[in-house]
């Protein structure tokens, strides 16, 4: 059986305090919450005239302490007929010829990349900012870089997480399904799709009950 937790988000709120006008914003956590429940208090939400906005944030282990795995998940999304976007992320900060290594990895699947540096400049560091040959030490440069990887189709991006992963790079797949909003069938199947513990945060707004103009 499959536990949740839920995080609510709600509007904030104008209040008055010593002649002042401030903004307070009330949140409420709720643990270990079965799937019909978690259900019920999307409904309840619903049902008190909010627009939600959820997002979900499984847990990085899965029960038997296994890293969790996207492509699980996205495999539940298309038996579901779920679209979705997988957005790899990469957390890799080092010196240049390690973050060189992990851009041949990016471009040999066919992605781009951002870099950025990080330069140490003080009396005891041997950049120069004035001289880009000194950029590359090892102790007082260091360099980040961000894939540019994404698809619709998750199995797009297996190759190179796969290869970050053997790297022992601090690789993940972000999955963001494109369903319709405040809706409880559309909620009800991108829950299932996700392992226990997983965090659903609902983001509460006031519905637009006019509609656009």
């Amino acid at each position: 059986m499959n536990l949740y937790q839920i995080k609510i988000k709600y509007p904030k709120e104008e209040a008055a305090e010593n002649n002042k006008q401030t903004e307070r914003t009330l949140s409420e956590f709720i643990d270990e919450v079965e799937y019909e429940d978690v259900l019920v208090q999307y409904d309840r939400l619903l049902a008190r005239g909010y627009s939600i906005n959820v997002s979900f944030q499984p847990p990085e282990l899965d029960n038997d302490g296994s890293e969790l795995n996207p492509f699980e998940i996205a495999e539940k999304f298309d038996l579901a007929g779920i679209t979705y976007k997988a957005t790899l992320k990469l957390k890799a900060l080092g010196d240049y010829e390690n973050m060189v290594k992990i851009a041949k990895m990016i471009e040999g699947q066919g992605f781009d990349y951002d870099v950025s540096v990080k330069l140490k400049v003080n009396e005891n560091s041997p950049v120069d900012f004035e001289k880009e040959s000194s950029w590359f030490d090892a102790e007082f440069t260091k360099y980040t870089i961000l894939p540019k990887a994404s698809s619709h189709d998750i199995n797009d991006l297996k190759s190179l997480y796969d290869l970050l992963s053997e790297d022992n790079q601090k690789v993940t797949i972000a999955l963001r399904a494109k369903v319709q909003k405040d809706d409880d069938d559309s909620f009800a199947n991108q829950l299932e799709a996700y392992p226990s513990e997983t965090l659903v945060v609902f983001k509460l707004s006031d519905a637009d009950v006019y509609g656009e103009e």
